[in-house]
């Protein structure tokens, strides 16, 4: 049966072991995605720099404004069709999630999956997109030299005189916030290892590992910890710590 809202539910003929996923195997997947998305949004962002009248030179000081828009929104779309819209498709699973053998889970089969998406990327990167369309939109609605400078002032701190130096402040102060809760949230997760953490506690969502039935994982042996705690995460069954054991599949 089809489970649209990627809930965990339990599945009486087959079995499955999970674990919790380790911060540094969860950190190290998004690093993979990252770096997955980077060898698509690097050519395209050069292709709009490079065909420009100022060309590769003067990417700070492009002719034609609309290209700053292409350059700051392209990361959102791509961002959001990778993250969101395809880990929706795959039922929480993105290219790097697959290979490590990593899942998103719903704990709240009435909560809606994808809207649990955004809430758990909007910590992440969501917040940097939103003022990067904003950014981009306002560079374009300028005049070439005022985009220019704008830009300088934001990225390289200048002391060119402008008149928009509270726009400038706005966009540095809300690149510094992004920055900081992302910083928050990775502490975070290395602080609460194997636990879930704040985006997870925000979204109503879980991250595993899948674990090979006939195989052995180092996260089994290190949830022994967790199971003498007896704590309880909503999933079926119990978090196993020996290679024997078994529960009910997601």
């Amino acid at each position: 049966m089809i489970n649209p809202s990627n809930t965990i539910v339990t599945n009486e003929n087959s079995k499955v072991r999970y674990a919790l996923a380790k911060a540094s195997t969860r950190i190290l997947a998004r690093i993979v995605d990252i770096l997955i998305l980077l060898v698509l949004i690097v050519p395209l962002e050069i292709s709009i720099v490079a065909t420009d009248p100022a060309g590769l030179k003067a990417w700070l000081e492009l002719k034609e404004t609309w290209r700053y828009f292409l350059i700051f929104v392209l990361p959102t779309i791509i961002f959001s069709i990778y993250f969101l819209l395809i880990s929706f498709l795959l039922k929480g699973r993105t290219v790097a999630l697959f290979l490590f053998k990593l899942r998103i889970y719903n704990l709240i089969p009435t909560k809606n999956f994808f809207v649990n998406l955004v809430k758990r990327e909007f910590c992440l990167w969501i917040i940097t997109c939103i003022t990067n369309f904003v950014l981009g939109i306002s560079l374009w609605t300028m005049q070439t030299n005022d985009a220019s400078i704008f830009l300088k002032n934001i990225l390289l701190q200048t002391s060119q005189s402008n008149d928009k130096q509270i726009g400038v402040i706005i966009f540095q102060a809300l690149y510094l916030v992004s920055a900081c809760i992302l910083l928050f949230v990775i502490i975070h997760m290395f602080i609460n290892n194997k636990r879930r953490c704040l985006i997870d506690h925000i979204s109503d969502t879980v991250m595993i590992k899948l674990v090979d039935i006939n195989g052995k994982d180092s996260n089994l042996s290190s949830n022994n910890k967790i199971i003498k705690h007896k704590r309880n995460y909503g999933l079926p069954g119990e978090i196993v710590a020996s290679i024997e054991d078994e529960i009910d599949s997601l």
